[in-house]
């Protein structure tokens, strides 16, 4: 429950940094704002008293820390051009699948052999550490606010009143309207544009399910590699936590494909002059199967005791590897396609996975249980196999869907 309410967290944060951040306030503020609370209510999880105080604070550090999972995709968009975003998101994608795989196994140990307040202490000490990274060295990166700066100093310079930004003029125009319309607006701009999103971009729908499937299965592990390597394998505390590793060599493995992937895109780019955000989906295509594979392979190595456990953990290489070229494609596709909404095209992502990777972990148990290690993989791997064609049907008719679309195109 702990997990499910901080992964809600991440559902309820995105309806609103994001609007706030493309309304005018920018990049900089929101993460540092993000940073520090998410921070604080971490390092506060290690003094909740009570199991409802737990659950509140997990509830909360998942609230604010959704600032960079929603945003850190969109500043890769604001720093690079499409051509060079791909080699940051490859990076970008790795950090985001290592954390699940990581923090596993060290909350696992910390809590066994020190105590269960490390699990909290340990990731508040990265997040400070970040926190002060970003507070004194990030910029801000949304042009419209940077134009807004370059308009602001011209007028003072020039001292001509005319020269507007965009940003300005539409802030102007919304002035002139009557007060009560104005919040009524304003609040639907900063709760609904995600949703908005999802409920009439098919791009964005489609693709956060793809995505969504892939990223909750990473936390459907949680509950499903205690099973498997606990109660059929008898892996004792810490050690049962070791296979989620087997994920994070696979996304470290990513990164030289989608770099190998990257300079194929880049020689197609310049071999037919234009480039598209369709040519970002190839790796997603290939991401599909392969995770059809590797649970069909941890379902049918891993529920019989008499295989080596390191034979089902190895099915984690290939999830791992898998998830991030999903991730990758999913994340820059979207840039490609909403840049001047990136933050909430990415934040609708965000919404639809984090609901799923709330949902998946609570009916695990009962599902392996029932169903048996073998059967419980096979559905979960036929659940992606249905959602494999997006990226192929998304390749033949994405251009004229991007063409229908009020939110699509640049800045």
């Amino acid at each position: 429950l702990p997990l499910s309410l901080f992964l809600l967290g991440y559902v309820a944060g995105p309806f609103l940094w994001s609007p706030i951040s493309e309304g005018g306030l920018g990049r900089r503020p929101v993460f540092c704002l993000g940073l520090l609370a998410f921070t604080a209510f971490v390092g506060s999880c290690a003094a909740a008293r009570t199991y409802g105080q737990l659950l509140v604070l997990r509830f909360l550090s998942g609230f604010f820390g959704a600032v960079p999972m929603t945003h850190s995709g969109a500043l890769c968009g604001d720093i690079w051009s499409p051509k060079r975003r791909g080699t940051a998101m490859s990076f970008y994608s790795v950090a985001t699948f290592s954390g699940p795989a990581l923090g596993p196994v060290v909350a696992s140990f910390a809590a066994d052999r020190i105590s269960w307040h490390w699990a909290f202490l340990i990731p508040t000490c990265f997040a400070a550490a970040l926190c002060f990274a970003v507070v004194f060295t990030l910029p801000e990166t949304y042009p419209p606010v940077l134009l807004s700066r370059v308009a602001r100093r011209l007028r003072q310079e020039t001292g001509d009143a005319r020269i507007r930004s965009a940003l300005e003029l539409a802030k102007m125009r919304s002035q002139g309207l009557p007060r009560s319309r104005r919040i009524r607006m304003e609040a639907w701009r900063l709760l609904g544009t995600p949703f908005i999103m999802i409920a009439t971009e098919p791009i964005v729908a489609a693709v956060a399910a793809y995505a969504s499937c892939c990223y909750a299965l990473i936390y459907l592990l949680f509950a499903a590699y205690p099973i498997i390597f606990s109660e059929v394998h008898r892996l004792g505390p810490g050690y049962s936590s070791l296979p989620f590793l087997a994920i994070l060599v696979g996304a470290v493995f990513s990164v030289p494909v989608t770099l190998w992937y990257q300079r194929l895109y880049l020689r197609a780019v310049e071999r037919d002059g234009r480039h598209t955000p369709e040519q970002r989906l190839p790796p997603a295509a290939a991401g599909g199967p392969l995770i059809v594979i590797a649970f069909l392979w941890l379902g049918w190595a891993g529920q019989h005791q008499s295989v080596h456990w390191i034979v089902p953990t190895l099915s984690g290489v290939l999830q791992g590897l898998a998830s991030v070229l999903i991730f990758r494609s999913a994340q820059t596709y979207l840039l490609d396609c909403y840049e001047r909404n990136a933050a909430s095209a990415l934040a609708s992502n965000v919404v639809l996975r984090s609901v799923c990777g709330a949902a998946f972990p609570l009916f695990a148990p009962s599902m392996f249980h029932r169903l048996g290690v073998g059967w419980a993989c096979t559905v979960l791997a036929a659940i992606m196999l249905v959602l494999c064609p997006v990226p192929f049907v998304f390749e033949r008719y994405g251009e004229r869907l991007r063409a229908g679309s009020r939110f699509a195109g640049g800045r």
